[in-house]
């Protein structure tokens, strides 16, 4: 049978509380009783196999049962540089793809992109990708950043992912085939524009960087779904090459 799964810190000592907020899911939403055995994550990851011990007021005490820790990846990580989209349609874009695996994701304000405001709905984004990384099973949470810059968001991912394979999606592009744009195991930063497409100048910024204009669809996809399309194959071609 499947054990929930619940976010939280994983002490050295035999015993963890946790939050308020899971410990209201785990009590009052699922209705779990002392005794129960539950998975605690704490999305760098650490994950342990517990058992409901206490019940209180103020939260809810498991006893640790067993401890693993999953070693991050170092390659093959997939990190989406992503124009933003309107209200529920950037937060379905972080929940999928934090479900297929993305590692990273940007909210790029690209030249075309649609003007959002000021306001970052970066602890919405972070909640919701918390949520889906708890149904889906993932022990490590996805980094999210953004809004920035296309060429600021392009800066810091050559840095911070410096192997990495650039591609950038066209619907004039070649078919993605991971292995052909990159027989050696990388990490792979994927652009993906605004529905006004790309502008002159992010372009000419991609060429020099060498990006490889790539496509997943004969159709033209809408930035959610090409965020989707882009993270299901990698993510499938990664899993695929560590099985062999």
């Amino acid at each position: 049978m499947r054990s929930y799964r619940f976010y939280g810190v994983i002490p050295a000592e035999q015993r963890a509380w946790l939050d308020a907020v899971e410990s209201r899911h785990l009590s009052k939403v699922l209705r779990l009783n002392i005794g129960d055995e539950v998975q605690i994550f704490d999305g760098q990851g650490q994950l342990a196999e517990a058992q409901v011990e206490q019940i209180a007021r103020d939260g809810v005490q498991v006893r640790i049962l067993q401890r693993s820790h999953i070693p991050p990846k170092t390659s093959g990580r997939v990190v989406l540089a992503v124009s933003m989209a309107k209200g529920e349609r950037f937060e379905w874009l972080v929940e999928k793809c934090t479900e297929l695996g993305a590692d990273h994701i940007a909210a790029v304000q690209y030249h075309r992109t649609v003007k959002m405001g000021k306001q970052s709905a970066l602890e919405r984004w972070q909640k919701i990708a918390l949520a889906a990384a708890k149904q889906s099973e993932r022990v490590y949470l996805p980094t999210l950043s953004g809004p920035e810059s296309f060429e600021s968001a392009v800066h810091c991912f050559r840095q911070t992912y410096p192997n990495a394979t650039l591609l950038y999606g066209d619907p004039e592009g070649q078919w993605l085939e991971p292995g052909a744009h990159s027989p050696e195991r990388r990490d792979w930063i994927v652009c993906i524009g605004p529905e006004g497409g790309f502008s002159k100048e992010e372009l000419a910024l991609l060429r020099v960087l060498n990006a490889q204009p790539v496509r997943v669809n004969p159709h033209i996809l809408r930035i959610e779904t090409a965020a989707v399309a882009f993270t299901a194959v990698l993510s499938l071609y990664e899993h695929l090459t560590d099985a062999r």
